[in-house]
């Protein structure tokens, strides 16, 4: 009896390491909702679930598969009020994109990580703008969409090192989880 305890308690145990690059996405993405009103609202706040798909699609797409992403966008669309299923699309998109580039981006530093991102956010922030034209059929201003785009591109560095840190503790974890 013990030892199906202990069996079931290393599963259990395994899948929560596993799950801790998504845990700790909707972590930021929470903390990051919290209204500061630092700048007045005139900075939006980074984009950290397209940062994380990202970097998980990049430098560990185990860590953060299909499945991942598709709550991380179901947890966008309920924070931000989108309908149900947009930040899902959106972020898959950026997924399967980012996955089927892999080898351009892989082994990409610095520079390298960072335009392969700017790339991923300019689709990202098209796709949603025509998204949401589409949904409300009337003109958006793309500017708001812009600003987001480019605050995002300019916190990357500091989310993928967190992110890298991330990926480091859990690659060299022990064995038995």
């Amino acid at each position: 009896m013990i030892d199906i305890i202990h069996a079931a308690y290393v599963q259990v145990a395994q899948v929560c390491w596993r799950a801790l690059p998504l845990l700790f996405t909707v972590f930021l993405m929470l903390a990051f909702c919290i209204p500061v009103h630092l700048l007045q609202g005139t900075v939006p706040t980074p984009n950290i679930a397209l940062a994380a798909v990202f970097f998980w699609a990049m430098n560990g797409p185990t860590f953060m598969p299909p499945w991942a992403v598709f709550l991380t966008g179901l947890v966008q669309d309920l924070l931000s009020g989108t309908p149900l299923g947009f930040w899902v699309v959106l972020y898959l998109i950026a997924h399967g994109f980012t996955l089927t580039q892999r080898v351009f981006f892989r082994g990409r530093t610095g520079i390298g990580a960072w335009l392969g991102f700017a790339l991923v956010t300019a689709l990202v922030a098209c796709t949603s703008w025509l998204m949401g034209m589409m949904m409300l059929e009337r003109w958006l201003d793309p500017m708001p969409l812009l600003l987001e785009a480019v605050v995002t591109l300019g916190f990357y560095p500091l989310f993928a090192r967190v992110f890298m840190l991330l990926r480091r503790m859990l690659t060299t974890a022990p064995e038995s989880l």
